[in-house]
């Protein structure tokens, strides 16, 4: 539309100020020729008031709505900026260390070393051997809350370490299994070996335990890679080497088995299963990774809702993975109501106390508090980006002792045996990749699909709005200015008529029509 180089007196209307005058002339304009929908009809000559007011009521309500869309597509891209996709299911399993595996004993202590160490320590007066040896149970204390103990009891056993200057964790170094006591004979990927070069003595929620490929600090990391299929694995005979143990009495008939992420500590987030003696066991395990890529590394923590492990640091733990996360709170709120820890997670990392006998009271007492089952003691545990979860099936079978054999593992079964086989129960195994849902183009395309279903704008419609409530409306306005001043100079077209003038107007014409 051509814009006039020069306004003509009729055209200004001297009610308004310039600048309100020029606005209106400068929408009339806009409306006549944008390319959004429904405006020139709020403003055609050949409609009525009623129709303006309709199509401009029409033309509000698709804008709202266009802007509660884009609104829309904004927040689900500030709130959930990933995804999930396959990367592969086929991607080889020998990229992978084997997932760590940890057995512990149902029964804490071995209670035929026990009995030897207890002799040769000084008993408190009126305390006997097996009246110490039934008293271990209050171990127990320092991880559940099944049982109240008597404070005969625990000073009882308190007075057992201050008579002989033992701390807990002296005392339950000469209580613990060794791992030389649980397994008899270990294979893996086929090979016989020596139990001892492949498990060590780890420290768990349950106790002292042996595990195999866990990092975890004082251990050294095999770092052993897998080997697919069922053939290849580690397979462990498991047998108490305890003349005084009795399932009967211990209500225990086997071990636990935990499998977990490498660097995770071993604990009920594990998973877990029990194997029981007279049993052969078969653990097939498939693991399955999550990894990220690179622009979701680049996003910030609160974009990406996850952490990297060097990201959040834990009091307790060394590395960050969301069990460890959750055993730190535990442990945290331990300190927080007991003043103290157990010596199960001790690992020289705090000059926190190490709780005694006397703290098993308040152990049990605020056990819901420690184990965070009040919101109020939740603590702030974020996903770990990057982590390798495991499926665990088992399948367990009758042990058959009198079968005959013609592999050397099974040489020298006997009776209460357990047998145990952990293996990748596939050559290849699934990687998932956490990417972005959505970018920066994807977001500007959502925002410009919304704009042109509902009012037809586009980027073009931006900047024409831009020109012309800029470039337009200041020509529009130095017009305006200019048509007042010239308004003013020549002052107005025809005189004020006279006053019997006036009069003589208001009076009737009378016209006589002659016939002709």
């Amino acid at each position: 539309m051509a814009h006039e180089e020069e306004l003509s007196t009729d055209q200004v209307d001297l009610k308004v100020t310039p600048l309100v005058g020029s606005l209106r002339r400068t929408w009339r304009d806009f409306c006549a020729t944008s390319s959004i929908h429904g405006l020139k009809y709020t403003r055609d000559e050949d409609t009525n008031r009623i129709v303006h007011f309709v199509w401009m009521l029409i033309s509000l309500v698709m804008f709202i709505c266009a802007v509660v869309m884009a609104h829309t597509f904004y927040i689900d891209y500030r709130s959930n900026p990933t995804r999930m996709n396959v990367e592969s299911d086929f991607t080889p399993v020998n990229n992978l260390y084997f997932p760590p595996v940890t057995i512990c004993p149902d029964v804490l202590f071995n209670m035929q070393k026990s009995k030897v160490f207890l002799r040769t320590l000084e008993l408190p007066n009126g305390a006997h051997l097996n009246g110490i040896l039934r008293k271990l149970h209050i171990f127990y204390g320092f991880m559940l809350d099944d049982e109240r103990y008597s404070n005969e009891d625990i000073e009882q056993m308190e007075s057992v370490l201050s008579l002989n200057n033992l701390t807990i964790q002296q005392f339950v170094e000469h209580l613990r299994w060794d791992c030389d006591e649980i397994l008899y004979r270990c294979r893996f990927n086929g090979q016989i070996q020596d139990c001892s070069e492949l498990f060590q003595l780890s420290k768990t929620f349950f106790g002292h335990c042996c595990s195999f490929n866990l990092r975890q600090r004082g251990l050294n990391f095999t770092a052993q890679r897998v080997i697919g299929g069922p053939k290849q694995g580690i397979s462990v005979i498991v047998r108490y080497k305890d003349d005084s143990y009795d399932p009967e009495q211990s209500y225990s008939y086997g071990v636990k088995l935990l499998i977990q992420e490498t660097d995770a500590f071993p604990s009920a987030h594990a998973a877990a299963n029990f194997i029981a003696f007279n049993t052969e066991v078969f653990a097939a395990v498939r693991p399955q990774e999550t990894f990220c890529s690179g622009a979701v590394k680049a996003l910030s923590v609160q974009e990406r809702n996850c952490v990297f492990r060097n990201e959040f640091k834990l009091r307790y733990f060394s590395e960050h993975v969301y069990p460890n996360c959750e055993l730190n709170c535990r442990v945290t709120n331990m300190v927080k109501f007991c003043g103290c820890h157990t010596y199960f997670f001790d690992f020289n990392r705090t000059t926190d106390r190490i709780c005694t006998f006397r703290d098993i009271p308040c152990l049990v007492d605020n056990f819901a508090n420690i184990i965070t089952r009040k919101r109020s003691t939740q603590c702030y545990c974020p996903l770990t980006c990057e982590h390798l979860d495991y499926d665990v099936q088992i399948s367990d079978f009758p042990l058959q002792l009198n079968m005959p054999v013609v592999d050397d593992f099974y040489s020298g079964l006997e009776k209460n045996d357990g047998v145990l086989h952990v293996f990748i129960n596939s050559f290849s195994y699934r990687r998932l990749r956490h990417d972005l849902l959505s970018n920066m183009v994807t977001l500007v395309s959502n925002l410009g699909s919304a704009f042109s279903l509902f009012v037809g704008m586009s980027m073009l419609s931006v900047v024409e709005i831009i020109y012309y409530f800029s470039v337009i409306l200041h020509k529009n306005y130095l017009m305006e200015c200019q048509a007042r001043r010239k308004m003013v100079h020549k002052g107005p077209k025809f005189a004020r008529p006279k006053a019997n003038e006036s009069r003589s107007t208001q009076q009737k014409s009378v016209f006589i029509i002659h016939k002709s």
